[in-house]
């Protein structure tokens, strides 16, 4: 490597918690594709392929090459970038090194704002807080013209579709007799000089495949003697569509070690060995205003939940191999809640969850059933010696909801579990109702020879508040998960909102709770969080208080406890820190601190240091770690020293061993393949445009894999074939190609992706036809022999999916480019057409193939739809469209042409 390529080496290496997503702003508007991006140490980078494509510049991207060429705004003004040089020339300046200024990134070259700025004779300001990134200019620049017209004479464009995945192809995936299972390997030993033993051992095996036509998981974990102590295996089936069990229409089955829904009132959701059934959508919340959240966590691991961006809970290493958050309140409209798993090898992994209130009502007509029995808390073959009583006992549920209209819906369940050693069987009944931004929920419990109880909750938003506010009574000896014994009432209070201080902004959120007893007690709690960034740090501050008053003299407790949460990037380190402080007693001041810093050593090893104090023992621990990962597997080691004389080192492995789909046999990787899915991809060159990989149609190797419209790390191989891993568990997701690492710049994905239901531990067989492409083009013109300008055309494949839309330009031409070889239709979008009186279908078939890649329509002319009540609801049952046979003959600008006419 040069001297000079080294000193343009950044320091700086990408990785999700500095990944950025940005809209680019031009005065009062907004461009629709997004821009991928970085916060670096530097500022802040944007992906330049994006950029070119947001900005539509003539400019191609060439990886193989590590050239970009082409003009910016006007044809004058010649741009080339050549990373082999390290060097970048525009308009007419002369070749400047690059020095730095561009980072290798997954989604390909990442530049720095700055940069960018200084190439293109413009200013890019990031707005990181709005997630924007705006562009100012002294003059007019051509995509901005174009914006102008438009926003003037294309006013019939219709609004932008959300992103539907029922619109592309999906790929089979039946359930086997058998699929090998994926196994995630977890070993430990480790050496502590305060323990009696010194020494230590301990394993993790997490097992995910399929058998008898359902999915199964196993879980066999160790002692810290290497003995199996627990055995936990579930068999079950999830379907997104409920087509489980036939008329039953169940979208979750579940046998073994299974996890139970909650109730409103009186049993929380519990694990153990046992059976569940549902028909309700998959991950839909149980409960009104909260959520439990749970998950598998492999040993070594910790966790932190944020909710809507904010950390709000965190969980260190658990025995029992799950992560779980009881009780996380919710807010209404949006609540988007994601779990960060931190790996001992540096891993990071994230689980997302949407928990919508207020949108998410049963549809009317329709009822969600669930029912569920286990034993609490014992695994289905349990190695260990338990003492079998009221907390292993058995318990069971069933409900049933009802959607009444589109704003109300009505809830019913029985449950039998043990309270406080002793059995309770409950029925309770639910009812929501929506009211404009407010969502109320009435419920009430029973149990069957003693008490009962009533609650009502609201929530819903006042302006920039979110709003939530409770009350529940009690009547009679009434006692269950929820409800405390001995309660006589409860009522409380909590809001959500974020002030804007001048240009900062402050969220905030808050809650007050207040319970009386029967013996006279009156407890008092408060909760207070707010959270800050400030250059870099992302701060947040949680304060608790309890007061309980009870009767007689001196009867008052008071505890307040602050929790600060920290993290940051410094110096090339993730930085993360938590402190807690006790603000009453006798034992004032700090409790215990934490504080941890990682440094990337390159793309495949870690260093990592931490430091913690517990005030009570008087005692500071100091750590250090390093981790490799290699391909198969990852290794890490770490050690510890306390003040108190005590030293501690471990040793740690972890692997993950499954079926090969691509070469066959058995492959060993780094990655979790246990845990998430996998889509084994076959990239062909379709050459007949059927989307069928014929004997002779060849594959195509070094192809980039996206998974999500995101690049991931498969690239095919000679075979043409790879395997991405990572996939989300039962999530829809969008697998294709990166059309940037296509080599010939005249191939395109005949679709955009093929749509894969992943399974854990297995992979789906997918192949993604790649084809050569051409043009469309010809000339709109009214009825009248108009030239018509702005109208908005989408080309609709054989399926009947739109694979392209272009706007006729001021002369009435239009121009579909890159469109892969195959069988289509024009058609005249729904707005357009509506505001045009036009109907929409254009019964012309465009063909393109080899020998004819430009399909040349000539003049398309539009026909007046006098079926207006056809036209208006989309239906073109009466109306029959005829092309002139001429019409494969025309040209731009004049010539033969396509007319459509209405039906006699």
């Amino acid at each position: 490597m040069s001297a000079q390529a080294q000193a343009s080496t950044p320091t700086w290496q990408p990785n999700d918690d500095d990944a950025l997503l940005l809209q680019m702003s031009v005065g009062s508007y907004k461009l629709t594709n997004e821009i991928r991006g970085y916060q670096t140490d530097k500022g802040v980078c944007l992906d330049l392929a994006d950029v070119i494509q947001s900005l539509d510049l003539p400019i191609r991207l060439d990886k193989k090459s590590r050239r970009a060429t082409g003009w910016l705004f006007s044809e004058d003004q010649e741009f080339v970038l050549d990373r082999a040089a390290n060097t970048v020339q525009n308009v007419n300046s002369s070749a400047a090194p690059v020095g730095g200024e561009i980072f290798d990134t997954p989604e390909g070259w990442c530049v720095d704002s700055m940069a960018l700025s200084r190439w293109f004779g413009v200013t890019l300001t990031p707005d990181l807080f709005n997630s924007a990134i705006r562009l100012e200019s002294d003059t007019k620049l051509p995509f901005m013209q174009a914006l102008e017209r438009r926003s003037r004479a294309a006013r019939l464009r219709p609004k932008r579709e959300a992103f539907d995945l029922a619109a592309y192809p999906h790929a089979p995936s039946e359930y086997r007799m058998w699929r090998t299972p994926s196994v995630d390997a977890v070993v430990r030993t480790g050496y502590d000089s305060n323990s009696n033993s010194k020494t230590s051992g301990r394993f993790e095996l997490y097992a995910a495949g399929e058998v008898a036509g359902a999915s199964f998981d196993a879980r066999l974990s160790s002692d810290d003697r290497f003995k199996p102590n627990s055995l936990r295996i579930s068999a079950f089936r999830n379907d997104v569509s409920g087509n489980l069990l036939g008329p039953l229409g169940a979208t979750q089955i579940a046998a073994g070690d299974v996890e139970t829904q909650s109730s409103q009132l009186t049993a929380q959701s519990a694990v153990g060995r046992g059976a569940y059934i549902s028909n309700q959508p998959l991950g839909r919340q149980s409960r009104f205003s909260s959520t439990t959240i749970r998950g598998t966590m492999p040993t070594g691991w910790d966790a932190e939940l944020y909710r809507n961006g904010q950390l709000i809970a965190s969980q260190m290493e658990s025995d029992d191999g799950r992560y779980e958050f009881l009780d996380v309140d919710l807010f209404y409209g949006e609540n988007d809640l994601e779990v960060v798993l931190y790996g001992p090898q540096g891993q990071v992994r994230r689980e997302r969850f949407d928990q919508p209130v207020g949108v998410n009502n049963v549809e009317p007509g329709e009822t969600y059933y669930w029912a569920g029995i286990l034993q609490d808390d014992r695994d289905l073959i349990d190695l260990r010696k338990v003492n079998v009583g009221a907390v292993h006992a058995w318990r069971g549920g069933i409900g049933v909801e009802r959607g009444i209209d589109k704003r109300t819906s009505a809830a019913l369940g029985m449950q039998s579990l043990v309270v406080n050693t002793r059995r309770r069987n409950y029925v309770e009944g639910s009812l929501y109702r929506t009211l404009g931004s407010m969502q109320m929920e009435l419920a009430a419990a029973h149990e069957l020879g003693a008490g009962a109880v009533l609650q009502t909750n609201a929530l819903g938003r006042l302006g920039s508040f979110n709003l939530g506010a409770n009350a529940t009574w009690v009547r009679g000896d009434f006692a269950s998960e929820f409800v405390s014994e001995g309660l006589d009432y409860r009522y409380g209070f909590n809001f959500d909102t974020s002030l804007r201080l001048g240009k900062f902004v402050l969220p905030v959120q808050a809650a007050v709770d207040r319970s009386a007893l029967s013996d006279g007690s009156r407890i008092t709690k408060g909760y207070l969080q707010t959270a800050v960034g400030l250059q870099g740090i992302a701060l947040t501050a949680q304060l608790q208080h309890e007061r309980t008053d009870e009767p007689g003299p001196a009867a008052t407790r008071e505890t307040t406890r602050l929790r600060l949460l920290a993290n940051t990037r410094k110096f090339g380190l993730r930085l993360r820190g938590a402190a807690g402080f006790d603000l009453s007693g006798r034992n004032k001041g700090l409790e215990t601190i934490r504080i941890s810093a990682d440094k990337s050593l390159g793309e495949r090893s870690d260093i990592t240091g931490e430091i913690e104090y517990e005030a009570t023992r008087h005692e500071t621990t100091f750590g250090l770690g390093y981790t490799h990962r290699f391909d198969q597997f990852a290794l890490r080691t770490n050690a510890n020293y306390g003040t108190s004389g005590g030293f501690g080192a471990n040793l740690a492995l972890a692997f993950s061993f499954g079926p090969d789909p691509v070469n066959g046999g058995i492959r060993f990787s780094e990655k979790k393949l246990a845990r998430s899915g996998q889509a084994a991809v076959t990239v062909f060159r379709d050459e007949d445009g059927d989307g069928l990989r014929g004997p002779d149609e060849d594959v195509l190797k070094d192809v980039y894999v996206e998974a999500g419209l995101r690049t991931t790390d498969a690239i095919t191989d000679e075979t043409g074939r790879a395997i991405v891993d990572g996939l989300r568990p039962y999530i829809p997701i969008l697998v294709g190609v990166d059309e940037s690492s296509l080599g010939d710049p005249y191939l395109a994905p005949s679709t955009k992706g093929i749509v894969v239901v992943p399974r854990p531990g297995v992979a789906t067989i997918i192949e993604l036809p790649i084809s050569p492409s051409g043009e469309v083009e010809g000339t709109l013109q009214s009825p009248a022999g108009a030239d018509l300008p702005g109208v908005v055309l989408e080309l609709i494949d054989m399926r009947g999916a739109t694979v392209a839309a272009t706007m006729s330009e001021f002369d009435g031409f239009f121009l579909f480019e890159r469109v892969p070889y195959g069988k289509y239709r024009l058609r005249v979008a729904a707005e357009s057409a509506r505001a045009l009186s036009v109907v929409t279908g254009i019964d012309a078939p465009v063909v393109l193939g080899r020998g004819a890649d430009i399909a040349r329509m000539g003049i398309v002319r539009l026909a007046y739809s006098r079926l207006t009540a056809a036209h208006s609801s989309g239906s073109l049952a009466a109306i029959s469209l005829a092309a002139a046979p001429e019409a494969s003959s025309g040209v731009r600008g004049g010539g033969s042409g396509v007319s459509a006419e209405t039906a006699p």
